[in-house]
């Protein structure tokens, strides 16, 4: 008889994971980088931390709820594989933010938040510290937009 295999806690809609278990699914360095993330996103003023069920997309997030935004500011996606970051953009932030500065990557993962993409999502992979520290300038500016 096959061994019944319960689902990640990750993608176990029925039941809230910790911040300390989604933290436990990353591996090795990305473990640094949700770390990071963490601590940098809650530097921010006005940010607080919610784990929230993002559906068969992103499953159980770390959502960073900001005072400002009805919509979190962004997310964390603790994917075993592929730590990543997704925040929502508006076109009239995006329009605003000076991406002469930023990496290819993080560029990149704006596009999806762009035209011709029917998504309003920017995505990025935050596999290490350095890629959050290269993403912090866009969440920042995100804050700092509508924080006024």
């Amino acid at each position: 008889m096959a061994k019944y295999a319960p689902p990640s806690i990750w993608t176990d809609e029925y039941n809230k994971p910790s911040l300390d278990s989604l933290r436990k699914l990353a591996l090795n360095d990305a473990k640094k980088a949700f770390d990071k993330a963490i601590s940098k996103i809650i530097a921010l003023e006005n940010i607080e931390i919610e784990i929230k069920w993002y559906g068969d997309c992103w499953f159980w997030a770390v959502a960073f709820i900001s005072d400002f935004m009805d919509e979190p500011l962004a997310i964390m996606i603790p994917a075993e594989e592929n730590l990543q970051i997704a925040a929502p953009l508006t076109h009239e932030f995006i329009d605003q933010l000076s991406t002469r500065r930023l990496k290819r990557f993080v560029r990149d993962g704006l596009e999806l938040a762009m035209p011709p993409h029917k998504t309003s999502w920017a995505v990025w992979s935050i596999p290490t510290t350095t890629a959050v520290e290269d993403v912090m300038p866009v969440l920042k500016s995100k804050q700092k937009f509508y924080s006024h």
